[in-house]
C-alpha cells in the first residue's frame, strides 16, 4: 500500500519542479512533469493541476500541454472541471475551462451534452473570446441542429476572427453530420456574398472547399491569410460553384 505521505511528498516535488520549468519550452521534459503529476490522482492533486490552468504566466508548451492533458483525468477531473465552469464569472477564464471541457470528448466522457449546452449558451455571450471558445466546443460536439446558431455568428459576429471561426465550425459539424452539408453550404454562399474581411473570407472558402470536396485554391492547414490575388481567385471559383449549384 502506497504512504499517503510518499503521495504529498510528490506533489510537493512536483510543485517544486514547476518553478523551474515555468517558461520551458523543452517539449520532453514538459511531457515528463505533466505524466508524474497525472500519476497523481488525489483531490490535492486534481486541485494543484487545475489551479495550473489558472497560471498562463508560463511558456505556451507548458500552457497548452497542462490544458490538454486535464481531460486525461477521465471522470473525477469531467466533474471537477464542469463544478468549477459553472462556479466561474470572468469570461477569459470561463473560456479557457469550457474549451478543456471540449477536449473531453472520447468514448470515456460522460458530460458531453452539457458541455455542449455550456458551448450554445456561450455562442450569445458579449465576451468575444467566450464565443470564440463555443464556436470551438460546437464544432467538436455539436450538430446539425446548430448549425442556424452558428450561421448567425458567421455573418453577425462584430470579430472577423469569430465569424472565421463560425465557418470552420460549419465545416466540422458536417464532417461529424454530412446531412447538414446542405444548409451549411447556404449559410456559407449567403456570408461569401456580404463578408469583406479577408481572413472572414479565407475561412469561407476554406470550409466550402472541404465539405464539396472541391478545390477552389486555398490551403485548409495554412494558418497565414491568403494574398490578395489568391484569395480573390478562390472567391471567384467558390462564386462560380455557389452559382452553378443554385441553377
Amino acid at each position: 500500500m502506497t504512504n499517503p505521505r510518499d503521495k504529498t511528498n510528490a506533489l510537493a516535488t512536483l510543485r517544486r519542479r514547476f518553478f523551474t520549468l515555468r517558461f520551458s519550452t523543452d517539449h520532453a521534459a514538459v511531457f515528463s512533469f505533466v505524466g508524474d503529476l497525472l500519476d497523481l490522482h488525489s483531490a490535492a492533486a486534481l486541485e494543484y493541476h487545475y489551479n495550473l490552468l489558472l497560471d498562463s504566466d508560463t511558456s505556451d508548451v507548458v500552457y497548452d500541454t497542462l490544458c490538454r492533458s486535464f481531460s486525461m483525468r477521465g471522470a473525477a477531473g469531467e466533474d471537477y472541471l464542469h463544478a468549477r465552469f459553472m462556479s466561474v464569472d470572468e469570461p477569459s477564464l470561463k473560456a479557457t475551462l469550457l474549451h478543456v471541457l471540449g477536449s473531453f470528448r472520447t468514448g470515456n466522457a460522460r458530460r458531453r451534452k452539457e458541455t455542449a449546452a455550456h458551448a450554445r449558451a456561450a455562442l450569445a455571450s458579449p465576451h468575444e473570446e467566450l464565443r470564440c471558445r463555443g464556436l470551438w466546443v460546437i464544432g467538436w460536439l455539436g450538430t446539425s441542429a446548430d448549425i442556424p446558431r452558428v450561421g448567425y455568428l458567421l455573418t453577425g459576429d462584430s470579430a472577423a476572427i469569430n465569424r472565421q471561426w463560425a465557418a470552420t465550425t460549419l465545416m466540422h459539424i458536417v464532417y461529424n453530420h454530412p446531412s447538414g452539408a446542405p444548409a451549411a453550404l447556404n449559410l456559407l454562399s449567403e456570408a461569401l456574398a456580404k463578408e469583406t474581411n479577408k481572413q472572414a473570407l479565407s475561412g469561407i472558402v476554406v470550409a466550402a472547399q472541404e465539405i464539396t470536396g472541391k478545390k477552389l485554391g486555398l490551403s485548409a492547414t495554412s494558418h497565414k491569410t491568403p494574398s490578395n490575388d489568391k484569395l480573390n481567385a478562390a472567391m471567384k471559383r467558390t462564386r462560380r460553384m455557389f452559382g452553378g449549384a443554385a441553377q
